[in-house]
């Protein structure tokens, strides 16, 4: 069906005169929905049944997800802030019927009715969340390859400053938000730090700190996956019969107890070093 591959095309929400433009009728839009094959949000926009709720809400409140909800909705680290955040022209009289953080500025053109695009997800980012999340919502864009070090350089390019700053401070590497704001904070402590490092016969490590301990973190939902467990384990098993300094870490201890992670961290590496 026509109408449901556009809609699929734009995320799952889309305008009538994106529907128009590929051939849908006034008439099969009616019978879209009359059928539950569609939803109507608003006047003019229709969504999927099974679209971002996040992203219903937004169209319905005639706004784009922006910042660390349009992250989330790029599969970007989305840091600890819940919040809906939508983008609102300055014309807007409806508004979402959750808390939500509205930024009130110009639409800056995007495909989606829904979402700000990804350069400007970026940028809004920058401009509105503190700057560890900033960098770890980049380093996941950097990671996944949704973007590169080069392309930041040019998306923040006409930007303020501070903005020019905080991206500069973005490195490839982190493949969760978790692990860039370990990267972050023990670099902030004064530690050098190296990431995704392959030690022949273990495999991956996520990082090496000061040269000497190999730090393993686990995400939130890393017990969901019994392969990556089991890999992870073999990997543990590898590092201990070589002598080497390890530490394994949870997504809950950096986030809810990062004071006692960095005095463990630290207190592996001041330890003497026992090598089998």
């Amino acid at each position: 069906m026509v109408c449901t591959q556009v809609l699929e095309r734009y995320g799952g929400i889309a305008t009538a005169a994106q529907l128009a433009a590929a051939g849908a009728t006034p008439r099969a839009l009616t019978a879209l929905v009359r059928e539950g094959h569609a939803i109507r949000l608003r006047r003019g926009v229709y969504a999927l049944p099974g679209a971002l709720p996040s992203a219903v809400e937004a169209a319905r409140a005639g706004g784009r997800l922006s910042c660390v909800s349009a992250a989330r909705s790029f599969g970007l680290w989305g840091g600890t802030d819940a919040r809906l955040h939508l983008r609102v022209p300055a014309h807007a009289t409806r508004l979402p019927a959750s808390e939500a953080v509205r930024h009130w500025v110009d639409d800056e053109g995007s495909d989606e009715c829904w979402r700000v695009s990804f350069d400007e997800c970026l940028r809004s980012v920058v401009r509105c969340a503190d700057e560890e999340t900033a960098v770890a919502v980049l380093d996941t864009a950097l990671s996944s390859g949704a973007a590169t070090l080069v392309g930041l350089r040019r998306v923040f390019a006409s930007e303020p400053a501070r903005s020019r700053h905080v991206a500069s401070l973005a490195r490839p590497g982190s493949d969760s938000g978790v692990e860039s704001l370990v990267r972050q904070r023990l670099e902030a402590a004064g530690h050098i730090v190296a990431q995704q490092v392959h030690v022949p016969g273990v495999g991956r490590v996520d990082m090496l700190v000061d040269g000497v301990l190999f730090l393993e973190l686990d995400g939130f939902a890393y017990h969901g996956d019994r392969r990556a467990f089991e890999r992870d384990r073999a990997r543990d098993v590898g590092l201990a019969l070589s002598g080497r300094r390890r530490l394994r870490l949870s997504a809950a201890q950096v986030m809810n107890e990062w004071e006692s992670a960095l005095a463990a961290i630290e207190g592996v590496l001041a330890a003497p070093e026992v090598r089998a």
